[in-house]
């Protein structure tokens, strides 16, 4: 199967080498530009996610603060998105233009990415996934490591301190010249975790403590960049991240001990040539990772094992002066071994993507196909477009909208586990359509604004999902179809003026999920909300300053989400804040920066998930220092 995996990778990456060579030709930019060769997709609507190269945080906690769904199952433990009314499962994350959602799972951990091995971050709604692959029906998060040349040696180190014995140590370490840079990260976490909550199963709701909830984790990352002259760069990537933590009960069990080890290598290389007219990229990963997990009380003593391997060739020239077309070729191989399979399980998935694009003086479109071979089947043909208008000069209103076809494909484990696996299962289709107008004046010297609204409609059919059998065994099927409409509104107000700073950010999402059709004719489950979908989420984040203080305020609210098909049993809406005061001091030619923060800062007691506490009032302390 690998050899399959390389010789279809080599088949690919020459028939459009071939375009490349003729390319070349071309003239030479006298100046050496980094830019990704594959854009995202203009049109569709996108978060940008502000990242500092010092940070301890995982992704989870940076994403915590966005109009998005984080569905979160305490302190150190698993966390995961739902957007616009999707699943887990139904987001995609990518690395570096890699997929790295698990293919028997089909899902990615965002507690087990920390920040600080990132330069970029975004998030993609629905069919602007498509730019990078499938399986994105309600969005993707896009994670990179943009190369930051800078000559010299460079370091930063912090240490952070935090309630509950949390403590992190960090330490970055860079040296650039004229042609090659590198860069080391080192990362460990440590935690107990072990913070105070009230027992509602007990009649006397007493206040106990959270029971197994440590934590460990360590990881490592080197980057490597190499210009080869003005127009070659070539760019590779290494991390390194073993995490082990305790698995709490739910509220009013009994510890049965349960532990998870997560260990991964991820490695990717980049071979990037820039042109006058053309750009090309032609990129080799490897992925490794493993999974243990144990409950010996139960004797339940799951391990995993999966191998991925991915190759891809992008390329984006000039036609006719003004259009521009992207391509991708892309092949991936995975190889699986689980205590679940009952031998090894393989899948191979082949890709092709073209993207068309104009800008004209009132209008930019763009339209986009992807088609992809899963092992021997053709995938459905994924398609859309969009289009902005900018109807006036002076103040910038703009009206932007899309429509776009998505699927997925069900994962390993819903096809072969052992106990329960469905091969018969049909993957998930659908369409999604998107609205938005936005509002943005010509920018001040002091000032600026910036409003949107988006209105948006998607509809998934095949929803796969596992459900109890007549034998009593959990088995995915496809049970319903979903319909998915609302709205987001935006609103972002910035202020500068001697030595002072205002930036003030809010978001609201309306989201109206629906279960349209139940298999079986289950009309009683007709119309209901999907559990863990709120209809209300909003946040607003005020920071100011002056000088070299900074205060941030970020206040969140996310409404009640249904525990069953039936709606019949909910969890109340919650609405935590976060208050964070920064202070930088100059010491010669380096800084050292301090930052206090208060997370839940009302001690607010909720739950994401039931069962699942989230700690009250907790503080911590980080200190970095700059050379």
């Amino acid at each position: 199967m690998l050899r399959n995996w390389l010789r279809n990778s080599i088949l690919f990456c020459a028939i459009l080498g071939n375009l490349s060579g003729l390319s070349q030709q071309l003239d030479t930019l006298t100046t050496f530009e980094v830019t990704e060769v594959l854009s995202d997709l203009k049109t569709f609507s996108k978060i940008e996610l502000t990242i500092d190269s010092s940070s301890s945080n995982s992704l989870d906690q940076l994403l915590a603060g966005t109009p998005i769904y984080l569905k979160d199952y305490g302190q150190g433990q698993l966390a995961t998105l739902s957007i616009r009314g999707n699943g887990a499962s139904q987001t995609q994350v990518f690395w570096n233009g890699f997929k790295m959602n698990s293919p028997t799972l089909g899902q990615t951990d965002l507690s087990l990415i920390p920040v600080f091995f990132l330069t970029e971050a975004s998030v993609n709604y629905s069919g602007g996934s498509s730019a990078k692959g499938s399986g994105g029906i309600g969005g993707s998060v896009n994670l990179g490591n943009r190369l930051v040349w800078k000559k010299g040696f460079h370091a930063n180190a912090g240490v952070k301190f935090a309630s509950f014995s949390n403590s992190t140590s960090r330490i970055q370490m860079s040296f650039g010249q004229k042609n090659v840079f590198q860069q080391i990260k080192v990362l460990s976490k440590k935690g107990e975790n072990n913070f105070s909550f009230t027992d509602l199963s007990k009649i006397e709701k007493p206040t106990v403590y959270q029971q197994n909830n440590g934590i460990n984790q360590l990881g490592a990352q080197y980057e490597l960049g190499v210009k080869l002259n003005k127009k070659n760069l070539i760019q590779g990537t290494v991390l390194m991240f073993n995490s082990f933590r305790e698995i709490p009960p739910i509220i009013g069990a009994i510890s049965n001990r349960e532990t998870q080890q997560d260990n991964s290598i991820k490695s990717f290389l980049s071979w990037k040539s820039f042109q006058k007219n053309f750009s090309s990229d032609l990129r080799l990963s490897y992925f490794n990772e493993k999974l243990n997990y144990t409950d010996s009380v139960s004797s339940i003593f799951s391990k995993s094992i999966i191998h991925s391997y991915q190759a891809q060739l992008r390329n984006k020239f000039k036609l006719f002066k003004a259009i521009d077309l992207e391509t991708s070729l892309g092949n991936a191989l995975y190889k699986a071994h689980s205590t679940g399979f009952l031998k090894e399980k393989t899948r191979n998935e082949a890709s092709v993507y073209v993207k068309i694009s104009e800008t004209l003086p009132k209008l930019y479109y763009e339209v986009f196909a992807r088609q992809e071979l899963i092992d021997s089947a053709l995938s459905p043909l994924t398609f859309g477009g969009g289009f902005e208008f900018l109807p006036f000069k002076k103040k910038k209103v703009s009206f932007t909208g899309n429509i776009a076809s998505v699927y997925r494909v069900p994962t390993l484990n819903d096809l072969y586990w052992a106990n329960g696996g469905n091969e018969l299962l049909l993957p998930e289709k659908g369409w999604n359509s998107e609205l938005t107008i936005g509002y943005k004046p010509i920018k001040d010297i002091s000032k600026e604004w910036n409003i949107s609204v988006s209105g948006f409609y998607n509809q998934t059919d095949n929803w796969i999902q596992w459900v109890p059998t007549s034998t009593g065994i959990w088995s995915p099927r496809n049970v319903k179809e979903i319909r998915n409409l609302g709205a987001d509104f935006t609103v972002e107000y910035s202020y500068r003026k001697e030595g002072f700073g205002l930036d003030i950010i809010g978001f609201y999402s309306y989201t109206n999920s629906r279960n349209i059709v139940f298999v079986n004719s289950q009309t009683e489950l007709e119309n209901k909300i999907p559990i863990y979908i709120p209809t209300h989420k909003a946040t607003i984040l005020f920071r100011a300053e002056y000088k070299k203080i900074t205060v941030s305020y970020n206040q969140m609210y996310n409404g009640r989400v249904f525990l069953d098909e039936s709606n019949s049993a909910y969890m109340p809406h919650y609405f935590p804040a976060n208050l964070a005061v920064t202070y930088s001091i100059l010491i010669k030619e380096h800084t050292l920066r301090l930052t206090a923060r208060i997370n839940n800062l009302y001690n607010e007691p909720f739950q994401v998930v039931a069962n699942r506490p989230i700690a009250g009032r907790n503080y911590l302390l980080d200190i970095s220092f700059f050379l």
